[in-house]
């Protein structure tokens, strides 16, 4: 089985910087094509949410000049897992500004994140700061009259219900990241969260190295999660640390994952998304290129 790859936005945040301006979005979409993709994705990251609507026409024309199909907007708003009711509401609002970019760009989905949580003493990610992978726990407050199962139940699962209603509502499929340290960080996590919101609508993004940071097999994963994984994030791991390496290059079974994928009749994409580290930014290119070219092979070893 074959499936299509696209370019995940990693390369343009660590190529460019994060958050890339209007012209680094344009010249990532050049970049797209410029190494063989036809496929990729794009976010939206806090107040660029509205940079990204403002020019959507632009950014859509420049698309369709290349070639380039985008597959996934991921509007990032860390304040819809806010426990303050204002804050979620005006970033639930802004999801939906999301979801109409998404429908306008004709994407086949959007994707919504968990983010922390509330007594977090700073955000694992932080939307404000250049990115950089969280290599270390974070810290986290003691607060007797935090109950996490309360901020799940009144935070977590009715944001993430309201934004697959929004998504489905625009002809879009939801998906979520499980991401090291975030409230939903692994498959264990993410059918906690199936179970209450019961929609055959919201699926997953498997992330192969935010998996395999926490232990788990990404094989293994495939098999809890089935039918409902949306979409795939590949990059390689020494199942050690955060980092997203080039594929071949870690100790991720391919051939074995890929296997699993074709069981359970995976239909989406697979995203190579590889980067996060400014080291890597010389050689980035050659990275996804080598990337690409190895997981081409083993699908053709496979057909």
């Amino acid at each position: 089985m074959v499936w299509d790859l696209s370019l995940c936005w990693l390369y343009a945040i660590t190529k460019y910087r994060y958050v890339p301006s209007l012209e680094e979005i344009l010249a990532a979409i050049d970049d797209a094509k410029r190494l063989g993709f036809q496929y990729m994705e794009m976010e939206g990251v806090g107040p660029q949410l509205y940079t990204v609507a403002k020019n959507k026409d632009i950014i859509k024309k420049r698309c369709d000049a290349n070639g380039v199909k985008l597959i996934d907007f991921v509007p990032v708003l860390p304040d819809t897992m806010s426990t303050d009711p204002q804050k979620r509401r005006k970033a639930l609002k802004d999801f939906q500004l999301g979801c109409e970019l998404g429908a306008y760009f004709e994407t086949e989905m959007v994707q919504a994140d968990t983010f922390h949580l509330p007594v977090h003493v700073e955000p694992p990610y932080d939307i404000s700061k250049d990115f950089e992978f969280a290599y270390k726990p974070p810290l986290i407050k003691v607060e007797p009259e935090f109950d996490f199962w309360k901020f799940f139940e009144e935070v977590v699962v009715p944001s993430i219900s309201e934004c697959n209603d929004m998504a489905k509502d625009h002809g879009l499929k939801l998906c979520i990241e499980p991401r090291t340290w975030e409230t939903i960080s692994n498959t264990w996590a993410l059918e906690l969260l199936w179970r209450e919101i019961k929609s055959e609508n919201l699926g997953a993004v498997l992330d192969v190295a935010h998996l395999a940071a926490q232990k788990m097999s990404p094989a293994q994963c495939v098999e809890m999660l089935g039918k409902r994984i949306f979409y795939v994030h590949a990059s390689d791991s020494d199942f050690m640390v955060e980092d997203h390496l080039e594929i071949g290059t870690g100790s991720v079974d391919w051939k074995n994952l890929l296997r699993t994928l074709k069981k359970h009749n995976f239909q989406g994409y697979i995203g190579i998304d590889i980067g996060g580290k400014k080291e890597l930014k010389t050689h980035l290119d050659s990275i996804y290129i080598n990337s690409k070219n190895y997981l081409e092979n083993l699908m053709k070893e496979l057909v």
